[in-house]
């Protein structure tokens, strides 16, 4: 072969080479298109969705049944433009049907072909920016602030390379205003079962309540009270955020019966129900609030609703008069129950400087509810004496006791038997009728904290009695505050002055009495 064939032969295979890797070779279209965006949904409605416009509300009240209905006359579009044309309107059974609460519970999704969905962007129409979130659905409130509005909900979904799909899912509500709704918290105001017809505080009250709106707690801006009257200028206003309660006191409330109102106000200026206390119309509380004037500096609680004829109330309140004087000394009459708000427990307490506090002879009650109330008066400088008949519960923080027993198990405590004084000047006491219900005698827990003085310890047993030793049954108790203070002074006496009936401890001319007067002429005045 000739040098030329050879060149020729070579060219024919470099060409047969080439074109063969041309007809091998082409361009990868696997990624045809690059990265494409996500699609968004929400499973409410379809892609388009009714846009409605509130042109009107006709009412119509009826006048047989005073039932009142409402029609909407409203211009509608498919898209999100507003219309221009075609009016609706709804009839009066079916009025509303489109319209829902600024409550809504949006529901969405994504769907990325060629990725993952990994986030979401969510916007109302109200809103300046969209908020990112990774969750597929949510409780929103819309802020409403007229009685009848439309508003755009919107949400992108977000694919794992941050592609946001460009076209984003949306709905249009037709949004009716609620009008918030309110009442008092249950338990809060004093029931007739507790307290008879008349309800009577001292110069503090509180008043606690809850209210409720289907647009949300968060759009109720306001809350309203008055007191006596609901004039136009009597409403004193609280902020709704801050406040869901109102203790009255001394500056507004003067001696005599009066009545509280209250309600609520919504962002678009819908408003509640009106409240009050008293109600007629709230048959099982009380029918009178009256407010008791503040006498004298001490202060006689009488925790014995079973004595109706308030013969124990009228012999303490004749004792203190012997001691202090006539017209020094206030009385509250707690019944079964003690006021809802410790505040006012207190504040009733802090009138005074000195609370004598007897319990019922059986059962009812509520001293042991009122310690953590009694424990601040006595820490603020307070003197306080209770006799507690049957100390059904000794975890007392204002008075610690170590230990107790019942000292007569059979539930007699006879006539004759002498509590021997333990303090020089202070007469024995003795009792001068059965005591019928078990008691106890305790030891006090005294610590450096707490110092302790026994003023009263049981006479050794004789015929008939239960009891061994010399047990205590009445002691003084006094606190220390660090660093160099001390409070008021607690007496606790584990047994009953009277029972309702006749007074217990008035053998040897009145010795109960001379009790009293030594707790006001020597201990309570250091």
């Amino acid at each position: 072969m000739s040098i030329n064939q050879i060149k020729n032969h070579t060219l024919f295979l470099l060409a047969v080479v080439s074109l063969s890797c041309s007809l091998w070779e082409y361009e990868d279209k696997s990624d045809p298109f690059g990265n494409q965006p996500p699609e968004t949904y929400l499973s409410l409605v379809a892609a388009d969705t009714i846009y409605v416009i509130i042109e009107d509300i006709i009412v119509a009240t009826d006048t047989l049944t005073g039932i009142t209905t409402y029609d909407t006359v409203w211009n509608y579009s498919i898209g999100i433009e507003p219309p221009d044309t075609a009016m609706v309107y709804d009839t009066l059974g079916n009025a509303f049907t489109t319209i829902t609460t600024s409550q809504q519970l949006m529901n969405w999704w994504g769907e990325d072909q060629d990725g993952n969905v990994v986030a979401y962007d969510v916007r109302w129409n109200t809103d300046s920016s969209w908020t990112r979130t990774h969750t597929e659905d949510s409780v929103f409130y819309v802020p409403i602030r007229t009685a009848l509005d439309v508003f755009q909900f919107f949400v992108r979904a977000v694919d794992d390379s941050g592609t946001v799909d460009p076209t984003p899912a949306m709905l249009t509500f037709p949004i009716r205003n609620s009008s918030p709704e309110i009442e008092f918290r249950y338990g809060s105001n004093p029931l007739r079962l507790d307290h008879g017809t008349v309800s009577y505080t001292f110069p503090t009250r509180t008043f606690t309540w809850d209210a409720f709106d289907l647009d949300g707690i968060e759009t109720i801006i306001n809350y309203f009270y008055a007191l006596d009257d609901t004039c136009d200028t009597c409403w004193n206003v609280l902020d709704a955020q801050i406040q869901s309660s109102i203790t009255l006191t001394d500056s507004m409330l003067s001696p005599g019966n009066h009545t509280f109102y209250l309600k609520a106000l919504d962002v678009a200026g819908a408003e509640s129900n009106m409240i009050r206390f008293p109600d007629s119309l709230e048959i099982d509380e009380c029918q009178v609030w009256t407010v008791m004037p503040v006498i004298g500096n001490t202060l006689l609680v009488d925790d014995f609703p079973l004595d109706p004829g308030n013969e124990a109330q009228d012999w303490y309140s004749d004792v203190l008069e012997t001691v202090i004087g006539t017209d020094q000394h206030s009385i509250w009459e707690i019944g079964d129950a003690l006021p809802y708000s410790t505040t006012d427990l207190l504040a009733y307490l802090s009138y005074f400087d000195h609370v004598v506090w007897y319990t019922a002879y059986t059962q009812n009650e509520t001293y042991n509810e009122a310690s953590s109330s009694i424990l601040s008066f006595v820490m603020n400088g307070g003197n306080f004496f209770i006799s507690a008949t049957e100390l059904k519960d000794t975890s007392f923080v204002w008075f610690p006791i170590e230990s107790h027993s019942v000292i007569n198990p059979s539930g007699r405590f006879f006539p004759g038997r002498r509590l021997v004084s333990q303090v020089e000047g202070l007469n024995d006491l003795v009792t001068s009728y059965t005591i019928g219900v078990r008691v106890r005698s305790f030891i006090p827990d005294g610590t450096q904290s707490f110092t302790v003085k026994d003023l009263f310890h049981l006479q050794e047993p004789g015929s008939g009695d239960e009891w061994t030793g010399t047990p205590n049954v009445c002691s003084l108790g006094q606190f220390q505050i660090p660093p160099n203070e001390i409070s008021g002074k607690v007496v606790l006496l584990s047994l009953p002055l009277h029972n309702g009936s006749v007074p217990l401890m008035e053998g040897d001319g009145g010795s109960a009495t001379q009790l009293v007067n030594y707790l006001f002429t020597q201990e309570f005045v250091e």
